[in-house]
């Protein structure tokens, strides 16, 4: 029953998913993972049974929402310009890359296959 106050609290799920909702699950698995054994699984199935969406609250996800709170600890208006896809391709790598490509994208937009495109020729080793 507390899973479901805290996502219909922070307007978490419904056909519009934006990237605070997917912030605040985040903030939920860091700060449920002590008090829970397996949580991300049990967050996975019951916003996917009780949103319907499986492949946005699929397991992976669900880590890459805590990975998003654990590199962003304090929410800014500015990363809601940056789509999902592209915080997925930040998310996969280190923090101190992450951050660097996080303000190339807030700098030049957001453009995924722009930023995909950079990752993959290591930019951030050449600089």
């Amino acid at each position: 029953m507390v899973i479901l106050f805290f996502f219909e609290n922070n307007n978490i799920g419904g056909d519009i998913i934006d990237v605070y909702s997917l912030w605040n699950v985040g903030r939920f698995m860091i700060e449920k993972k002590d008090n829970c054994n397996n949580v991300h699984n049990l967050c996975s199935n019951f916003l996917s049974y009780y949103y319907g969406n499986s492949h946005t609250y699929s397991l992976f996800h669900i880590q890459m929402m805590e990975r998003l709170y654990s590199y962003f600890p304090i929410y800014l208006d500015s990363m809601k310009k940056i789509c999902w896809n592209s915080y997925i391709e930040l998310l996969k790598l280190n923090p101190k890359e992450c951050y660097f490509y996080f303000g190339i994208l807030l700098f030049c937009g957001d453009n995924y296959n722009e930023i995909k495109n950079l990752i993959d020729s290591n930019l951030f080793s050449r600089i």
